[in-house]
């Protein structure tokens, strides 16, 4: 199961997941970019048009898996959302809320709803970020639902293992259709538009999916998609629960 599969760094986790003979469950809320990704992977492709912030949208989720019958389950919990990119006098409700709703309540619950179906071996991992290891000005909902998700991570950790292993990993700064969102919503004056846009500026190209990411610049969706390949297929049970993985650590480069 990928959730965000229609774009990005979930796309190509699906697409590096199908091209190992394995099915996806690919969840998306634009019907049109799931379908894009489902010709690219192929028959071994089901497309799940839902919102994982939403319970109607994780049941429909959990009936497509269940109907894959797999003996075990893989979860990539890679959906989110950055909610309002405002400072505080400006900051609503609502905005907070759907960046909790995505970020947080979607990897929570859709877990919960898989949970009959995760079979001993299942992994499950969570998506991070930097955002969830220290705060960004104008940032605050996103930063929040980030360092939230890495409690959800660090408490199923726990409660699930050792029958159903549950990670955490940081893909870094990856050339998306989200990141490039956010850029553009980014006050002129924001602190944090120089370094993003910087990033942009000086981006060098991974390489092609399994090598390590550029020195500087953004990174290569496909090469995130092979790093997470390698945590759930290929990466040990104890050292696949035992950190929030970061694509940057060079420790790991030589062994994906």
């Amino acid at each position: 199961v990928v959730t965000g599969a229609g774009s990005g760094i979930g796309r190509a986790t699906a697409v590096e997941i199908c091209r190992r003979g394995v099915r996806v469950v690919g969840v998306g809320r634009r019907a049109a970019a799931l379908a894009e990704t489902r010709t690219v992977c192929g028959d071994g492709f089901t497309a799940v048009a839902a919102d994982v912030g939403t319970e109607d949208g994780r049941a429909a989720v959990a009936a497509a898996a269940r109907a894959s019958t797999p003996r075990k389950t893989v979860v990539v919990h890679n959906a989110a959302a950055v909610g309002e990119t405002a400072p505080l006098g400006a900051l609503t409700l609502g905005g907070w809320r759907a960046a909790m709703a995505t970020n947080v309540e979607g990897p929570l619950f859709l877990t919960q709803a898989l949970l009959p179906g995760l079979g001993a071996g299942s992994r499950v991992l969570h998506v991070s970020s930097g955002a969830a290891h220290g705060g960004a000005e104008g940032l605050a909902a996103y930063c929040a639902s980030k360092a939230a998700l890495k409690s959800v991570y660090e408490s199923l950790r726990g409660e699930l293992g050792p029958a159903v292993l549950v990670g955490s990993a940081m893909p870094g700064v990856a050339d998306t259709p989200m990141q490039r969102a956010l850029v553009a919503e980014l006050p002129a004056a924001h602190a944090m538009r120089p370094y993003f846009e910087g990033l942009r500026a000086e981006k060098a190209p991974a390489g092609g999916a399994g090598r390590p990411p550029p020195a500087a610049g953004l990174d290569a969706p496909e090469n995130v998609a092979a790093f997470f390949a390698w945590l759930l297929f290929d990466c040990p049970a104890d050292e696949f629960v035992s950190k929030d993985w970061d694509i940057q650590d060079a420790a790991h480069h030589a062994r994906w």
